[in-house]
């Protein structure tokens, strides 16, 4: 659809005056060009005016529609393709590499704040090139991670993913023993990566990574250490650090508590690292009085309720684990943000319909 139509479909649906139309006019224009028409999974040829407007249609009342605009315009956080990318520019430099300088700095009895030092050391050329980065998901957007590092890290360090296949595990110890030995490591026929990095991109519960069920742990970070990875590394010897561009307050203390417990059950060493993070005031709580609240309980659909979202301890009308985010990334929207935002069926419509990883069968 065109914008000029859009733009009067959702006069129309709002009751807006002229008056009322210059003014949100440029709001909305702005909105969309900076960030909202970029959301990936709009269906082809829509747009955010559009999708709005469609959205809003669906509440029975002028008054509802204002509400759910307003909240739009005021609560909304839209994290766009470039604001994550520069999150990943970020997490190297900014992150990850002081980590290793202190590490180094200690082995090679330097004192911390003697940074060129160090760096040119060979107890960090080693500690820098004995770290393996691993994508929990595509989300860990490790092209691009890779693209930022390049003067850094070898190619042969950074892997997309965390199940790593027999052949390619090979390939990256091999590789690794190479570049230590052109460094004079001693032992460097027999070294192993002594540093692990597990990288994504949004964590807002911490839930999907780790959690204890009644056979065990679960997640994507349990799934890494049930691989079997002691040709890489010797288990507990070596530094593992989770690494979020952007997680909220919410899955950095549940994360931290049960990497904590992790490492006690197993004599592991695990910490977070967390380049950005979304403060608890974002979160909507029910029973806090928000005037969306109404619209939340009144336009929830059940049906998008399944095994998978009973894991979260609850409905999804406040978002998987009641994280009541009000959150949406370029790529989809998590699962833990209002469902009024992404939920699609019979019975409600989506502003940015979301994409499942576990797509209900027939």
């Amino acid at each position: 659809m065109r914008d000029p139509l859009a733009e009067r479909l959702l006069a129309t649906v709002m009751e807006w005056s002229e008056e009322d139309v210059a003014r949100e006019r440029p709001i909305l224009q702005a909105m969309a060009a900076y960030k909202y028409d970029e959301y990936q999974k709009f269906s082809p040829g829509m747009r955010f005016v559009e999708s709005l407007a469609l959205w809003l249609s669906q509440f029975k009342t002028v008054r509802e529609r204002k509400i759910a605009y307003d909240f739009v315009k005021k609560k909304l956080i839209f994290c766009s393709t470039a604001e994550l990318s520069h999150l990943v520019g970020m997490a190297y430099p900014d992150h990850v590499r002081p980590l290793l300088l202190r590490r180094a700095a200690v082995a090679a009895g330097l004192n911390a704040w003697q940074v060129a030092k160090v760096a040119a050391s060979q107890e960090f050329l080693t500690l820098q090139r004995s770290c393996l980065f691993l994508g929990l998901s595509d989300g860990a957007r490790i092209d691009v991670f890779r693209r930022y590092n390049t003067h850094d890290l070898s190619h042969e360090q950074v892997y997309p993913i965390y199940e790593i296949a027999a052949g390619r595990s090979e390939v990256l110890i091999s590789k690794l023993r190479a570049s230590l030995a052109s460094f004079s490591v001693p032992d460097a026929a027999t070294a192993k990566f002594t540093t692990v990095i597990l990288m994504d991109d949004f964590s807002a519960s911490g839930v999907s990574y780790l959690r204890k069920e009644l056979e065990g742990y679960d997640g994507k970070i349990a799934k890494f250490f049930n691989n079997d990875v002691n040709n890489l590394i010797d288990l507990n010897e070596t530094e593992f650090y989770v690494l979020l561009y952007r997680a909220t307050e919410q899955a950095q203390t549940y994360l931290k508590n049960e990497l904590a417990e992790l490492s006690h059950a197993k004599e592991l060493n695990c910490s977070l690292v967390v380049v950005d993070e979304l403060s608890s005031a974002i979160k909507l709580v029910a029973g806090d009085g928000e005037p969306i609240e109404e619209l939340i309980e009144e336009y929830y659909d059940s049906e998008i309720q399944d095994e998978h979202s009973d894991k979260g301890g609850s409905g999804l009308k406040y978002g998987f684990a009641d994280c009541g985010l009000p959150v949406i990334l370029s790529h989809n929207t998590p699962n833990n943000s209002l469902a009024l935002l992404w939920a699609e069926t019979d019975q409600v419509r989506a502003l940015f319909p979301r994409i499942s990883r576990h797509n209900k069968k027939p």
